[in-house]
């Protein structure tokens, strides 16, 4: 018995052991969105000036078009690339400016070096310029809350939580999303009975898979051939071959949806980042969350 009393004097002397790390949810911006042919639009101020940006979870790395360095006169590094993949294939002529401030909303990153392109998109008044892209070297330090249909963006900052739950007034159905050293991000999907690994890509139109993928669901390459072919568009408007094709039915978590409209495009452009690409053609239809900090997706439930 004096031995117990003895422990517990100690224990009392001691105090309580660390206490664990709160879990913490500050929304740091909250941004309007444009949808405008395909492309999620926000504002983000560039050395003080406001451009139009698409967000692009599919793209590794935050991209200044060249109109919008050259109007703002973005000191660059003609002499290095850096590489990027995009379902054009890979395009190797991006070289590197260096931007004093970047703004989304109360967000700010400064001194900061990033990639610049050639974007042939412009805006609704077929005259203003893309100023760039948000790609997921920026977008994955933050939990991202997407609502296409009411048009917002809220990036979140998260901190010592282990799990989250999305502050919505409806339901919401969740899988878990692995996040790659890129900062890409897949989640599990079954289509017509086909596990499949898509990652979200809030750039991509359209739901697109692998042909490999595509078998998988039972859209052979025979079957293809007698459907409906395409010719897209990608990285650097190099043209690619692809196919049209529809599937019963597509389940995420406890989502079902019917008439499952996909683009099919070859294996190799999708090595290392999963069975195709998770588009806007499903992220539109509710509220989403990509949650970086937990490594879960939660889409909002909604009658199919």
């Amino acid at each position: 018995m004096k031995s117990w009393q003895t422990v517990f004097a100690l224990l009392a002397l001691l105090g309580p052991g660390p206490a664990s790390a709160a879990c913490t949810m500050n929304r740091a911006a909250l941004l309007p969105i444009t949808l405008w042919q395909g492309k999620l639009f926000v504002p983000v101020a560039v050395n003080g000036t406001t451009e139009n940006f698409f967000i692009d979870t599919g793209a590794a790395t935050t991209t200044l078009s060249q109109a919008t360095a050259t109007a703002l006169n973005i000191p660059r590094d003609f002499d290095h690339t850096q590489d990027t993949f995009g379902v054009g294939g890979l395009e190797s002529h991006l070289y590197i400016g260096q931007v004093e401030s970047l703004s989304l909303g109360d967000i700010r990153v400064q001194n900061t070096s990033l990639a610049v392109a050639a974007f042939a998109q412009r805006m609704a008044d077929g005259v203003t310029p893309v100023g760039g892209l948000i790609g997921a070297d920026i977008l994955s330090r933050f939990d991202i809350d997407l609502d296409i249909p009411n048009r917002r963006l809220g990036l979140w900052r998260v901190t010592g939580c282990t799990e989250v739950k999305p502050d919505w007034p409806g339901e919401a159905s969740s899988v878990p999303m692995q996040v790659a050293p890129s900062r890409h991000v897949t989640i599990p999907v079954r289509i017509d009975g086909a596990n499949l690994d898509l990652l979200v890509d809030t750039g991509s139109p359209s739901l697109v898979l692998s042909t490999r993928a595509a078998a998988r669901a039972g859209a052979t390459p025979e079957i293809l051939e007698e459907g409906r072919q395409l010719q897209g568009m990608g990285v650097n408007d190099r043209a690619f071959h692809a196919w049209f094709h529809i599937f019963q039915r597509m389940d995420i978590g406890r989502q079902v949806f019917g008439d499952v409209r996909a683009v099919i495009v070859s294996n190799g452009r999708y090595e290392n980042i999963g069975d195709g690409l998770f588009g806007l053609e499903f992220l539109k239809r509710g509220r989403v969350w990509l949650s970086y900090s937990t490594g879960s997706f939660f889409a909002e439930t909604q009658a199919n």
